[in-house]
């Protein structure tokens, strides 16, 4: 059952006798209430101003009488609620958050995420020992040179025949469909049959699908890879230290918790309304939003995958993945965000060599440069940072 915490002025209304006979400072706020609805709507042409106001009214209201769960909600929220796969519910403090970001909170599915799997790859994590680690990565359909590349380079870690990375790991692609059907369904189907690691669903690649695609993976791994731990969310174009995110994850002391690990934007972000960014105000009304990590990389505990797949179906459709998934969700669900810088935000342009053994995560990389900075990181070369010709250069024009 999901309980419905909003209060309107009928329901102050229809108890407002019951209140007179507890105390007379719940009369007079219920009495105040009416007065300064009926006031206000005398300003019929301001409508936008009298909702706000409004929905201040009613927010005092449910927070200064918390006390009274018998008169202000239909029924009585335990302290010790959970939240389960089987029967997501939304608790109180959820409830309060979804208001303060929408102006009102929804209490069935409206965005139904239900992907029709073209290629399931059921079996990827179908091994043993289970995997701890999944990495996660975003490609297209005829990006086959990028998702060669990575397989070549960090993606190899995944390999069972890989030693060197002390951390058991599967490689996944989450790929849609093109709409100009460039690359053959044949072709994809012998590159999963050959490689085991792509999963393709039958939404259409765009920029608007980005958050399809995103809750489309994460219910796979719900589905299919239940025993996994933590994964590594990366596009196809990102190159991942694995030397130094073994480090992170083994001598991180936050890394057991219910905690997002990435580049943290700390204020969020404005909504843009307009360009190729663009988000409606039905898809998101507030204008900010709450702080959400870069999502070129950031890692992504198992144990929230669930109930963010739950809440994301309650909520409009939002298409910045990103900023949704660990703003919105991660915010209301109350999952911490780690800060690191090592989870870069800039381009590969930006990186110099001297800079580079700090980076976990570099992204705009072409494929060229991914096998640069693998053999550079699994090579142990050195870089004498004092010799000029390493100063404000990119990495991958020096090395290649």
């Amino acid at each position: 059952m999901v309980i419905d915490f909003r209060v309107t002025i009928e329901d102050i209304q229809a108890n407002r006798v019951m209140g007179m006979r507890r105390k007379c400072m719940l009369l007079v706020l219920v009495g105040a209430v009416a007065y300064i609805t009926v006031f206000i709507t005398r300003f019929t042409n301001q409508n936008s101003f009298t909702q706000r106001i409004r929905e201040a009214v009613m927010d005092t209201v449910v927070q200064n009488f918390s006390n009274f769960p018998k008169v202000l909600s239909t029924a009585p929220v335990s302290a010790k609620s959970s939240l389960s796969a089987k029967q997501f519910v939304l608790t109180k403090s959820m409830t309060e958050s979804i208001k303060k970001l929408y102006a009102h909170s929804w209490d069935k599915v409206i965005t139904p995420y239900n992907p029709k799997y073209m290629i399931d790859g059921r079996n990827i994590c179908n091994v043993s020992p289970p995997p701890f680690l999944l990495f996660f990565v975003l490609s297209l359909p005829k990006n086959t040179g990028e998702r060669q590349a990575i397989r070549q380079t960090w993606g190899s870690v995944a390999s069972q025949s890989h030693t060197s990375f002390n951390i058991s790991t599967k490689l996944m692609f989450i790929l849609g469909q093109m709409a100009d059907g460039m690359l053959p369904e044949k072709v994809l189907q012998e590159e999963a049959t050959k490689y085991k690691d792509i999963v393709q669903a039958d939404f259409v690649e765009s920029r608007h699908n980005l958050t399809i695609k995103m809750m489309t993976g994460l219910r796979w791994v719900k589905t299919y890879c239940p025993s996994v731990k933590y994964i590594l969310k990366a596009d196809d174009d990102t190159f991942i230290n694995v030397a130094l995110f073994s480090d992170y994850l083994l001598k991180n002391p936050n890394i057991n918790n219910k905690t997002i690990h990435g580049y943290l934007y700390p204020n969020g972000g404005l909504v843009q309304r307009e360009g190729k960014y663009a988000v409606g105000k039905k898809e998101f009304p507030s204008s900010r939003y709450p702080a959400y990590v870069s999502g070129t990389s950031y890692i992504l505990p198992f144990d929230v995958i669930s109930d963010m797949l739950d809440l994301a179906e309650r909520l409009p459709y939002c298409p910045v993945d990103d900023a949704l998934i660990t703003g919105v969700l991660r915010s209301i669900l109350d999952v911490k965000i780690q800060h690191s810088s090592d989870f870069t935000h800039v381009l590969n342009t930006e990186i110099s060599p001297c800079r580079f053994d700090t980076q976990i995560a570099v992204t705009n990389i072409d494929t060229k440069c991914m096998h640069t900075l693998w053999n550079l990181t699994t090579h142990d070369e050195s870089i004498d940072c004092s010799q000029s010709m390493y100063y404000d250069k990119n990495i991958c024009s020096i090395f290649s």
